[in-house]
């Protein structure tokens, strides 16, 4: 298995996107291990999609073992070379929010096809709601946009400083994670409302709900998550190793899985705290 030096991986060629990633990666390698991973999502047949950040592209994890789905180019401004996240659409299709290229994809097949070639500028995530039209946040202009049923142009939803994570409760209410006054919001009438009132957290990148509703943030400075229950109270519930610095999480039917670039790994998380990586 490859491996690469980690003064390599964080300094080599690259200028520093907040803790969630790079603007640029500094290797490339065949798929035969994580680098940088930001989000992953499971699909029907169990397969987990990971954005890998220093692929550059997209990699899949079956069976504890690590594979190319598509391998994007080195070269910044081609499609894929910078993907922020992953979701999954009604139909099962694979979505991937890319910032090299402003745009957010659907794959069908293997092949990824642009859904906006104009309105966005750095979308860092995606929600789909039960209709499939796609919430996009975008923190280069500051807007969550949406793409209805799924196609561009995007339309505004609303404007919010800095919005990175996007998810729908259990009600389909958009809930999302922003570097503004507050951090975690939800979007009520057109209007973002303050959930949690001032900043707790030191780095909220995502957000993601159990079944009764609490939500749960990843805080990469914080090397931790944290529950919030539908009033808005805090309280750390998972903090530490074998946890770095988590940005991307997701819900599944017995927990979350939980992407995690500095321990360059995919973590399911149970609903009792149980730490599984599905890369050992």
């Amino acid at each position: 298995m490859l491996r690469v030096p980690v003064w390599l991986r964080i300094f080599g060629l690259t200028f520093f996107f907040g803790v969630g990633g790079f603007l640029a990666a500094p290797c490339f390698v065949t798929g035969a291990e994580l680098l940088y991973p930001l989000s992953a999502v499971r699909t029907g047949d169990g397969s987990v999609y990971v954005a890998d950040l220093h692929l550059p592209g997209v990699s899949l994890i079956r069976d504890g073992k690590v594979s190319v789905f598509f391998q994007a180019s080195k070269k910044y401004r081609t499609p894929l070379n910078a993907v922020r996240a992953l979701g999954v659409d009604p139909s099962g299709n694979l979505l991937a929010a890319d910032t090299a290229t402003s745009t957010v994809y659907r794959f069908e097949g293997k092949e990824p096809r642009s859904l906006s070639e104009r309105g966005l500028w750095t979308p860092m995530d995606v929600a789909v709601d039960r209709e499939g039209n796609i919430f996009v946040s975008d923190l280069g202009t500051h807007r969550i946009w949406v793409l209805p049923e799924g196609q561009g142009p995007p339309q505004l939803v609303v404007e919010l400083r800095a919005p990175r994570g996007l998810a729908f409760d259990r009600t389909g209410t958009l809930w999302v994670v922003a570097h503004a006054e507050h951090q975690l919001w939800r979007i009520v009438d057109g209007k973002p409302v303050p959930v949690v009132k001032g900043r707790p957290f030191q780095f909220p990148h995502d957000v993601a709900f159990d079944p009764e509703g609490n939500a749960y943030v990843t805080d990469g400075y914080a090397s931790a998550i944290w529950k919030v229950d539908p009033r808005g109270s805090v309280e750390k519930w998972v903090e530490g190793k074998p946890l770095y610095r988590p940005v991307g999480i997701v819900a599944t039917e017995s927990g979350f899985l939980v992407a995690d670039p500095w321990a360059r790994n995919v973590f399911e998380i149970s609903f009792s705290k149980e730490v599984k990586p599905l890369v050992p």
